[in-house]
């Protein structure tokens, strides 16, 4: 019996209806179950100030965000402009508020690729490069936070963000180590192409040869571009990321403190970052756009716990927060693209 094929192209259509329609049933879900009036209640608490505030740490994390990427692509020595590296951020927005699993990161790396000619390989490392600086902060900050909370959480939950960091951390290093990531490619390939010829699809219509050698290549590839990258590099490039994260919670934290109407502390700054880590953490799971919804609930109810916050003021923070800092720039990254495209065209 022949085996039935379904086209990518119609497989990645089905994934992005169902991460809609996950997103916007997960967000409906908790609008009415933190009830729609004390939502809007909570919101119409916020004081101009705050909204002040907020919009500049906006503008301040995307200029932060710009700034170590163009350092990143000046380190490879890819020759590109503060206001073209603003495009592809831009871009790269889009992609990530459009799509699940946050492939704004591949987004940005293809139209760099294709705009300046930058070689593929380099390009998607220096996306690489800037989302494992971003994961080793989000680690920093969830493990900071967790003590605050974490016996207030069920076993289940308190188990599965252990799990969560340690694959992270365990990630991050072994992106930095050559000798077991080329072992690991080399093993996977073998499993790979030893199912392929189980299955006799070897050759398939048009007589393509499965390629061993271009995974180590890419591999390869990779681990010499971190040879442009020294100590003092990798240092700056987290502390620009770790004034990233403060400045994310302390927008978040401005939200909450005008709407609960409570004085800011430094010790809530804190567990709000790492809150703030963790649900970036969770939002990584691809079953919706961009993780909206998931990542909503996740600083509510994490919220509620450590820091006895209505449901309501935390949700609306949270849905605050993913307008600024996600749509506005992802709606932005979507008019630049298409005004490029016509222009092409």
């Amino acid at each position: 019996m022949k085996k039935l094929k379904i086209d990518k192209k119609y497989l990645s259509i089905i994934q992005n209806i169902l991460a809609v329609a996950i997103t916007i049933g997960l967000i409906l879900y908790l609008i009415f179950r933190f009830n729609p009036t004390e939502i809007i209640a909570a919101i119409t608490k916020i004081s101009v100030w705050s909204i002040i505030i907020a919009i500049s740490i906006m503008l301040t994390l995307f200029i932060l965000k710009i700034l170590r990427w163009h350092y990143i692509l000046h380190n490879l020595d890819i020759k590109i402009s503060i206001l073209k590296t603003t495009e592809l951020v831009l871009i790269g927005a889009f992609g990530a508020s459009i799509t699940p699993a946050k492939i704004g990161d591949v987004v940005r790396a293809y139209y760099l690729s294709k705009w300046t000619g930058t070689k593929e390989t380099t390009s998607f490392f220096s996306a690489i490069l800037d989302r494992v600086v971003d994961l080793i902060c989000i680690g920093f900050f969830a493990l900071l936070a967790i003590p605050f909370f974490v016996t207030q959480l069920e076993g289940v939950t308190r188990w599965s963000l252990a799990a969560g960091l340690i694959l992270i951390f365990a990630f991050t290093m072994l992106m930095f180590n050559s000798h077991i990531i080329r072992k690991i490619v080399t093993l996977l390939v073998k499993i790979r192409n030893r199912k392929e010829r189980s299955k006799q699809e070897i050759v398939e219509e048009n007589d393509v040869v499965l390629d061993d050698s271009r995974p180590v290549k890419i591999i390869n590839e990779y681990y010499s571009n971190l040879t442009f990258f020294k100590a003092r590099n990798y240092l700056l490039l987290i502390i620009l990321t770790f004034l990233f994260w403060m400045l994310l919670g302390l927008q978040v934290s401005v939200l909450i403190s005008s709407m609960a109407e409570t004085q800011l502390t430094f010790q809530s700054l804190l567990t709000i970052t790492g809150i703030m880590s963790i649900a970036a953490i969770v939002s990584l799971v691809p079953i919706s756009i961009s993780g909206i919804g998931i990542r909503d609930a996740t600083i509510t109810l994490l919220a509620f716990y450590s820091l006895q916050i209505g449901t309501e003021i935390a949700f609306s923070a949270s849905l605050i927060q993913t307008t600024l800092n996600m749509l506005i720039p992802g709606i932005i990254g979507g008019i630049i693209l298409l005004f490029r495209r016509r222009r092409k065209k």
